[in-house]
């Protein structure tokens, strides 16, 4: 617990975890899983409560709870959870072994970044206890390392613990751990072998990484990765059962491709096809849904596309050229991480359309299906604008990849004031913790440099953007603040530098507005500060 205390995990919100998102996959397959809204949740290892914090403060008439071995972490929690009010939310000190049927039960219970970290009488128990408190049509979300993919990432664990061997205390294993990699960095590019190229896309990822992260990753005590097959026997045994992962493409091997699909299509039993999966995209880390033995199910599990079309869905989908709507034909997208994509049905792109321009809202196919159809009609798609069957299909492949978004029930976020801009504040009490991520609505991250970080703390809503942009600029005049590399000239009056900062103050904004962090104007009748 030294090195937890020394550094701290860092904690942020992980979208897969948030029971809107293990209610609609269990939803999906046929399990009637509780209203997230109303639920009671339990997050086991939970840091400092950078993923239950958030959701806590999105689902305020839900009951949470937050238990780590770190008391470090959970007084930082404390203080934050205490200093945004709230009251649906309780973190406590705790080992998992001493954990038993007296907290009561759960609908959801999260345990990210525990199961393959702790020794094997802790994960015992960990899905023993969980098979205890959780409700009759709950969902348990555990990730762990898996097998084979984990033993290329094991590879260059070897080796760093091999470099921090006579390395003691965390501060002198991270520099001999960070000299190894710098090692490598050097020695690896001239190398053809796969290995090296796999360890240098390891070491790019490390630079990009927390220091907790290489810490607690790489070179934990206890790291063990396992066989899909073994991991699922084991919740068996503790009376749970495997639903799926939050990765909602391992239930079809199509989506790998004909190859993939063809070779594996003789294996009827759904937890063998599960584990070649594993084998042939050499997986290396799981998200699991679990529930109970007995929970209510129907006979053969499978994805219900009736049900994917009562779920509110948003999606934040930008077209590369304009989408055609006349005929069925590829066309290019690309999601806010820069990740591209393929639409081809035209009724698909035009619902895309209308969700992108009502995002961040989550919202039912029905309040944007006719203006969908009408966008086809109106570009000479004809009859295609009528096919909603092959729609749903590709819409659920777009959820399946994390291209689109689903929840239970619609949300309206109200729209945001621009003229004197107001941060939500849950993004202030992140940035005053020195967090450099801010949790959207959404349950997403979103990543911050400290031009971005300052400027939140200035949306208190008192100024305008031409006041927020003399307060930032004064800032780098006065070197408070670091210049973003777009700002940093050799020669720039106050002026000039006044000018070019109003571009990227507005860029900010507006990417704050789209993301659901900035709140409605103050009104005394309505007074929002949390989503609903």
């Amino acid at each position: 617990m030294d090195a937890y205390d020394a550094f701290p995990y860092e904690s942020i919100a992980f979208p897969e975890t948030h029971p809107d998102h293990l209610a609609v996959l269990g939803g999906l397959l046929g399990l009637a899983t509780p209203n997230p809204a109303t639920a009671r949740v339990l997050e086991l290892g939970c840091a400092s409560g950078g993923n239950l914090i958030p959701l806590a403060w999105g689902l305020p008439e839900a009951t949470c709870l937050g238990i780590d071995l770190s008391a470090r972490q959970i007084a930082m929690g404390q203080a934050q959870a205490a200093a945004l009010g709230l009251t649906n939310l309780e973190l406590r000190q705790g080992d998992i072994l001493d954990l038993g049927a007296d907290l009561g039960t759960f609908d959801y219970i999260i345990a990210h970044g525990v199961y393959s970290w702790v020794p094997e009488p802790v994960r015992r128990h960990l899905l023993h206890l969980a098979s205890r408190l959780l409700s009759p049509t709950g969902v348990f979300y555990v990730s762990y390392n898996c097998l084979p993919g984990w033993r290329m990432r094991g590879m260059l664990r070897d080796i760093l613990l091999y470099a921090c061997r006579e390395a003691e205390g965390p501060t002198a294993r991270l520099a001999a751990a960070r000299a190894a990699l710098d090692r490598l960095r050097q020695a690896l590019p001239g190398l053809d072998a796969l290995s090296a190229r796999y360890l240098l896309a390891e070491i790019a990822n490390l630079d990009q990484s927390h220091p907790s992260y290489l810490l607690f990753e790489y070179l934990a005590e206890e790291n063990r990765a396992f066989l899909f097959s073994d991991f699922a026997a084991d919740a068996s045994a503790a009376g749970l059962r495997y639903l799926c992962d939050t990765d909602p493409r391992t239930l079809f091997p199509s989506t790998y491709g004909p190859a993939v699909d063809q070779a594996l299509a003789p294996i009827e039993d759904g937890l063998e096809l599960e584990q070649w999966l594993d084998f042939v995209t050499n997986r290396n880390f799981r998200q699991s849904l679990l529930c109970r033995a007995d929970a209510p199910l129907p006979e053969e599990i499978a994805i219900d596309l009736e049900r994917f079309a009562g779920l509110a869905l948003r999606a934040d989908l930008r077209p590369v050229a304009k989408p055609e709507l006349r005929r069925v034909k590829d066309s290019p997208f690309v999601t806010a991480a820069g990740k591209r994509l393929t639409i081809g049905q035209p009724l698909t792109k035009a619902l895309v359309l209308e969700l992108g321009a009502r995002f961040p809202d989550s919202l039912p196919l029905a309040e944007v299906l006719a203006a969908a159809m009408r966008q086809v009609e109106a570009a000479g798609g004809g009859a295609l604008a009528q096919d909603l069957d092959a729609s749903l299909a590709e819409l659920f492949s777009l959820f399946a990849h994390n291209a689109l978004g689903a929840r239970p029930t619609p949300r309206h976020l109200p729209r945001p004031a621009l003229e004197r801009p107001r941060v939500w504040p849950l993004a202030l009490a992140q940035v005053a913790s020195g967090a450099r991520r801010v949790t959207t609505p959404n349950h997403a991250n979103l990543d911050l440099d400290a031009f971005a970080a300052r400027l939140i703390g200035y949306l208190d809503g008192t100024r305008t953007p031409a006041q927020i942009t003399q307060t930032v600029t004064d800032d780098l005049l006065q070197g408070r603040l670091a210049p973003p590399k777009e700002l940093a000239t050799r020669q720039s009056r106050p002026d000039q530098l006044l000018a070019r900062t109003r571009p990227a103050v507005d860029e900010l904004i507006a990417l704050f507005a789209r993301q659901g962090i900035l709140l409605p104007p103050e009104n005394p009748e309505h007074r929002l500060t949390r989503p609903h």
